[in-house]
């Protein structure tokens, strides 16, 4: 380990914890109280997280999911790991309550908790009391006390589902006299493409794969009865065309509901839906599309009922994936604003061809491929909305091909789940061998 880069971060750290128990007393009623966090979670952060019996024989997979995203792909590789390793114990950490809660569905893990701060002693605690054999953290969330504890006690740590935008590489090196340290302490990263991987052996991370992106392997949603049974469910029943807006962020739903407003004066019936990314954020967006001249109805508001032409918005986790299979055409949100753009795959696997702006670095391969097999179009700013949508609205031809293409380029791209559940249940075998 580089001494100077643990001392200066572990200063850095005693330095503005004070600034850290100020921000979460200030916001105490905010997030103790309405938010759902507990005594309990709080301790979880500060290291005390329940104690696990040892599982030395069959081996204990710690899974890091920060938030909804990152637990969906845990979603889809449990599942694979536990066929290759069927004694095998998993447990999940997260930073987000929507991403704990999703967790916590997940079939076959053993244990839910929030990620502990990287305090070195909450660090120490939560390995004394899980007992993982290997530490898997999935895309990017790298904490440079968990990575060199871990690696002191010979825990392999790796990283699935690798991501690192050219954003974060330029971040990570302008820190590289830390990072660099991190890094080189992973026992292996399966990233999710070419980009990404050369990204991380320019950083200097070791055993470093191209494995593909685990989100392609995401089950596909199924609903008897159809995209007609979908769109009463949705309170879309009577709605043609319909527009399914996913995971949207500040200033998108104004952007959108002009958009709508605009196709409405030539599609009468025009049904939309909008899930914004954070639920926190639905009575903002209401006021957004209110401001775009919309009425708006809450989805759990419907009670099985009809929006009657206003714009519904979803309410609670877990739906998008429905969601989009009503829809003609659909929007992948972050993508207008610079965030960084949201998971596209959903969409394209139902074969609903998409729409998303020029901020799609977090999934750039994906939008890549999705672009050149016409089954997406990428706008330049908020003001082409309408006129992506018009044609696949307009022309069913046009529409079908599209999604066609969009399913097709998601099927051909499946696989890495088994690859990186290959490459996990590999690290335990050689972590359980070096115990021995």
């Amino acid at each position: 380990m580089n001494l100077l880069a643990y001392i200066l971060y572990n200063a850095a750290i005693i330095l503005f914890s004070p600034f850290v128990g100020l921000y979460y007393l200030a916001h105490f009623w905010k997030r103790v109280w309405k938010r759902g966090f507990s005594i309990i979670s709080v301790g979880e952060r500060l290291g005390f997280v329940r104690h696990l019996r040892s599982a030395e024989e069959s081996g204990r997979l710690w899974l890091h999911a920060v938030s909804v995203g990152e637990t969906g792909v845990a979603a889809t590789l449990v599942p694979e790991i536990l066929e290759r390793c069927p004694g095998l114990r998993i447990v999940i950490s997260t930073v987000t309550e929507t991403g704990r809660e999703e967790a916590k569905k997940i079939e076959g893990v053993e244990y839910v908790f929030y990620l502990p701060f990287d305090y070195p002693f909450a660090v120490r605690s939560v390995l004394d009391r899980v007992c993982p054999s290997v530490i898997a953290i999935i895309e990017t969330e790298l904490w440079p006390n968990l990575v060199w504890t871990a690696f002191r006690r010979g825990l392999p740590v790796c990283v699935v589902n690798g991501r690192l935008s050219e954003r974060s590489y330029w971040g990570y090196s302008r820190l590289g006299f830390l990072f660099t340290s991190v890094l080189k302490r992973l026992a292996g990263v399966a990233a999710r493409g070419d980009a990404d991987a050369a990204r991380y052996r320019a950083l200097g991370a070791p055993g470093v794969f191209s494995a593909g992106n685990i989100k392609f392997d995401a089950p596909v949603p199924l609903r008897e009865g159809g995209p007609g049974a979908l769109k009463e469910d949705f309170g879309l029943a009577g709605a043609s065309p319909v527009i399914v807006a996913g995971s949207t962020h500040p200033g998108e739903e104004v952007e959108l509901g002009l958009a709508i407003r605009l196709l409405r004066e030539r599609f009468g019936s025009l049904g939309a839906l909008i899930a914004p990314r954070d639920l926190q954020r639905i009575g903002d967006a209401e006021k957004s599309l209110q401001r775009a001249g919309l009425e708006t109805v809450r989805w759990t508001d419907l009670s099985g009922g009809s929006c009657d032409g206003r714009v519904v918005l979803l309410d609670i986790m877990g739906k998008l994936g429905e969601a989009y299979g009503c829809a003609t055409a659909g929007f992948v949100g972050g993508s207008l604003v610079p965030h960084g753009g949201q998971n596209p795959i959903e969409a394209a696997c139902l074969g609903v061809p998409v729409v998303f702006g020029p901020h799609m670095s977090n999934f750039t391969e994906v939008a890549d491929d999705l672009l050149r097999a016409g089954g997406a179009v990428q706008v330049k700013g908020p003001r082409g909305l309408a006129d992506a949508f018009l044609p696949w609205l307009s022309d069913a031809g046009l529409r079908d091909a599209a999604g066609v293409s969009a399913r097709e380029t998601v099927m051909a791209s499946r696989g890495a789940a088994g690859r990186v559940a290959k490459f996990l249940a590999d690290t335990l075998d050689e972590s359980k061998g070096n115990l021995g």
